[in-house]
């Protein structure tokens, strides 16, 4: 009866050893695609402050609601663009972002 205990322990820790290495993602991979995502995020963040800035010259919106709009996106904005910047990626403008290793060549 021992034995078979420790050959299902053993089975338990061959496939606890043998599954994750299957399924490892590359770390690069994950790093690039959450930049990806911050970038996108960033884009879109400041097209909202477009479209508030457009509908108030419009007429759609008020001033007041405006500002208020642009207070409500400023946090996340600001969030998004310090992670980027501490990921290396230079930003100029929302349709220009470039990384460290993109710069020098």
């Amino acid at each position: 009866m021992e034995w078979a205990v420790l050959v299902g322990c053993a089975l338990v820790a061959a496939l606890l050893v043998g599954l994750p290495r299957g399924s490892r993602v590359d770390l690069a991979t994950v790093e690039a695609e959450a930049q990806q995502a911050l970038i996108e995020e960033r884009e879109r963040l400041l097209d909202d402050l477009r479209e508030l800035d457009d509908d108030t010259a419009a007429g759609r919106i008020s001033a007041d609601d405006r500002q208020g709009g642009r207070r409500a996106i400023a946090p996340r904005l600001r969030a998004v663009t310090e992670a980027l910047r501490e990921r290396g990626v230079e930003l100029h403008d929302h349709d220009t972002t470039e990384t460290a290793e993109e710069r020098a060549g």
